[in-house]
């Protein structure tokens, strides 16, 4: 194969690998020094834009003059207590990346990425270009290293992301965007941006951390110049052309390649192919449609990705609704990365590793309709319940969002010919389950069990039923 070169054209031709079209799940784990004050105002509590439900983002607010994150940091810690005070207690004194990564396997997750640096500066990786480091202070640990060797003893992929195109604190400066060559007025300043100082400075770490990791895939967050300037296309030219040499296959999200500013990536409908990367990556929101190029939605289980202690049980995804998003996401040609926010000793919040085992619990029955699979021609159908269409091997899964009391009534008909009734069979605990299946014009009419045997959403597998959009 030829090398890739630093330019869209050249880059664009990159295939994304069979992996990760399959893997449909990760999980994101954002963790960090602003675990320690853990704090953001929940989203129901948000007034005005100087604040946000992204705890992760506290070292930017606390800086934010009447912010809610400022009067809760002076009414809790202080005026003189800044953020690298928090260092000391950032301890992972009972973390186990062991654990971690078990459980990361038993949800039946496929790839881990964890916050190789957020937007504060801090690696969490024993880098070469700062003292100011997980390895050399608070933990005292290789957290990056430790836990993709944890994960990868797993047969999981596993990447650190990199949030330091947007550094809002650097240690021995002040304020928002505190590091020195850091130019621009505010976060939404149209000259806000980092110089080409601290471009050189913030590559070199993300080049150590590909050397040291060999990442399977590249996660960039938010740039707050453009590609050019970033030398981004660049880095991603390397990253693909080292992957050649450790014959590993690839994938880069398309946050390198588009000028957004804030926490949140909002992707238009219109816009299908209109990026650069292998995926798109959305937060906290999904598509109605079928998207042709593959995507990655993001989020977390409740409104924060780093461990907020503000947030209650009404701020987390309920097992039901974590369940139903995912299945809709996969049904669209789209993964889900999953987020959990650890708190600072290393531990996973017990409402966020209950969700995980729920999911987990789910696909133990379910997940031949969700690993490996493709898009079908439609996403969606239903009548008297929502019905979200998968396609693996010749086979065609209708899961059913609730429990179809009167039976279920598919339109698989008026989408293929269908000369007879395809063979059908409910997935349980105990294995596949033959239900009735029949032809009435253009609906598939299958009659099921009167109880269900799982909870939250019931497939039906369909044997032998065509997929037009493989052909």
């Amino acid at each position: 194969m030829s090398e890739f070169q630093p330019t869209w054209k050249s880059l664009d031709s990159h295939e994304i690998p069979d992996w990760f079209h399959e893997a449909k799940l990760g999980i994101f784990i954002h963790w960090g020094v602003y675990s320690v004050p853990a704090w953001a105002p929940s989203e129901a509590a948000i007034d005005g834009e100087n604040a946000s439900p992204y705890a992760e983002w506290y070292p930017c607010y606390m800086y934010e003059e009447e912010s809610p994150t400022q009067e809760y940091h002076h009414k809790h810690y202080g005026d003189d207590v800044e953020y690298v005070d928090f260092i000391d207690d950032f301890t992972a004194a009972n973390w186990d990346p062991d654990e971690w990564a078990d459980l990361f396997a038993d949800v039946g997750a496929n790839y881990v990425v964890l916050t190789g640096e957020h937007h504060d500066g801090f690696p969490l990786w024993e880098t070469h270009y700062s003292k100011y480091n997980a390895a050399e202070r608070g933990p005292e640990r290789d957290l990056v290293g430790d836990l993709c060797e944890a994960v990868r003893d797993r047969d999981l992929r596993f990447a650190a992301s990199y949030h330091a195109n947007l550094n809002y604190y650097q240690p021995g400066y002040q304020g928002r965007f505190g590091h020195p060559d850091y130019q621009g007025g505010g976060l939404s300043a149209e000259d806000a941006g980092p110089g080409s100082e601290y471009v050189d400075f913030m590559n070199a770490k993300h080049r150590e951390l590909i050397r040291k990791y060999k990442p399977d895939l590249l996660w960039f967050d938010v740039p707050m110049a453009d590609a050019d300037h970033l030398n981004a296309k660049e880095l991603i030219a390397d990253y693909y052309n080292a992957a050649e040499e450790w014959d590993k296959e690839v994938v880069v999200n398309d946050r390198a390649s588009i000028d957004a500013v804030g926490p949140t990536i909002d992707i238009e409908e219109d816009d299908d192919g209109e990026f650069h990367g292998d995926f798109v990556t959305p937060e906290y929101t999904s598509f109605d449609e079928i998207r042709e190029n593959k995507w990655e939605a993001c989020r977390g289980i409740g409104n924060s990705f780093g461990y907020n202690r503000a947030e209650s049980d009404d701020d987390h995804l309920t097992p039901e609704q974590l369940i139903h998003s995912f299945v809709d996401i996969v049904s669209k040609n789209g993964n889900l990365l999953l987020n959990v926010g650890p708190k600072a000793d290393g531990t996973i919040p017990e409402i966020q590793r209950d969700r995980l085992v729920a999911l987990g619990d789910w696909l133990e029955v379910n997940g031949d309709a969700i690993f490996g699979t493709r898009p079908w021609i439609v996403a969606e159908d239903g009548n008297a319940v929502e019905v979200r269409y998968t396609h693996r091997d010749g086979d065609l899964f209708a899961v059913a969002l609730e429990w179809p009391e009167d039976g279920l009534s598919l339109s698989v008909p008026a989408h293929v010919n269908l000369s007879t009734a395809p063979d059908a069979a409910l997935l349980t605990p105990e294995g596949e389950v033959t239900v009735t299946a029949t032809l009435a014009g253009d609906e598939l009419e299958l009659t099921l069990p009167d109880q269900p045997a799982t909870d939250h959403a019931y497939t039906v597998k369909l044997s032998d039923v065509e997929n037009p959009r493989a052909e």
